[in-house]
């Protein structure tokens, strides 16, 4: 949802308030399943458009009203919808989620830099784990969630294969930061979608690039002695994932050449050759699978078929509403 988060600041900032008002929903209790779950957002402005979403499409509509009279009122209110009817009694149609949900619909001041997308721009701008904690109308209680940065992904070597990688990794809502120590090959042009393109020789890898528990780098310069460089610097953090572009034989051979960097556990974190088997070809392909590897770390997922799955996709929800008297 980071991804998501990003977009609604973006679309706030550029709302002209002296023409627009504007709210913000908040999905802030799911009980049974639902398409979204708590923390979802939408950002709603009075002529009708919205970004982000607090279902699949079938309550967009109805939280667009209830959000004009929040707007109007200009006070904070909580909707439920109850999705569980699969005939549709509930709004005329069929939604079959089988879950209440809770939203949260909060009206939007501008003039006033603690209202909510002020917070979340200001707890995303760290990156850090945060509790954030959001009181609720007519004293019901804090919603309370618990927000972790969004993937960082590192990208040594600036070759053409890297571009695809890098536009994926930017439209799933990563951070990406491409380096090279050739500042010829780090060309803006190539990637415009990078939040970041430094120029850093290879034995300052940890002094000049900013590595965290939510970065992920990828070894994709086709350059040996580069890769090894780097991989050895790479093993002397914290950074929770290190990938190596490459048949299996050439990252034996790195990790045998710093073999005394490299340990049991880093082994967990060492994924040679990088990817997930998806039977990739092409660059695209290559990228999809690297991508789709480092989600299913991070998220301690399994990367198997939903369908072979025997318990819900998403752990159940129950109540994440805290009464603060408790």
């Amino acid at each position: 949802m980071i991804n998501e988060f990003q977009q609604i600041i973006k679309t706030y900032r550029q709302t002209d308030f002296s023409q627009r008002r504007a709210a913000l929903a908040t999905v802030i209790g799911l009980h049974g399943s639902g398409y979204r779950r708590p923390g979802a957002r939408m950002y709603i402005t009075d002529d009708g458009q919205w970004i982000g979403a607090i279902s699949g499409g079938c309550l967009e509509g109805d939280a667009l009203r209830k959000a004009r009279e929040v707007m109007n009122s200009r006070e904070a209110r909580i909707v439920t919808y109850d999705t569980s009817d699969p005939e549709g009694e509930n709004f005329g149609i069929g939604l079959g989620c089988n879950g209440i949900l809770d939203v949260l619909i909060q009206p939007i001041d501008p003039e006033d830099k603690t209202n909510p997308i002020e917070t979340l721009d200001q707890v995303m701008q760290d990156r850090q784990p945060v509790t954030l904690e959001t009181p609720l109308p007519n004293d019901a209680g804090l919603f309370v969630e618990e927000l972790k940065p969004d993937i960082q992904l590192l990208v040594f070597g600036a070759g053409y294969d890297a571009v695809p990688l890098v536009r994926l990794a930017k439209q799933v809502g990563w951070r990406v930061v491409v380096t090279d120590d050739c500042v010829a090959h780090l060309q803006p042009k190539r990637f415009a979608e990078a939040d970041a393109l430094p120029a850093i020789q290879r034995q300052d890898i940890r002094a000049q690039l900013p590595i965290d528990a939510y970065s992920a780098a990828v070894l994709i310069s086709h350059n040996y002695k580069y890769d090894r460089v780097v991989l050895q610097e790479l093993l002397q953090t914290d950074i929770p994932y290190i990938g190596l572009l490459g048949p299996k034989k050439r990252g034996d051979a790195l990790l045998a050449d710093v073999a005394e960097w490299v340990d049991e556990e880093d082994q967990k974190r060492l994924f040679w050759p990088v990817g997930l088997d998806i039977g990739s070809e092409t660059p695209q392909e290559i990228a999809l699978s690297i991508v789709a590897e480092i989600q299913t770390v991070f998220r301690k997922a399994s990367a198997q078929p939903l369908k072979y799955k025997k318990v819900p996709i998403h752990q159940p929800v129950y109540q994440t509403v805290v009464d603060p008297l408790l």
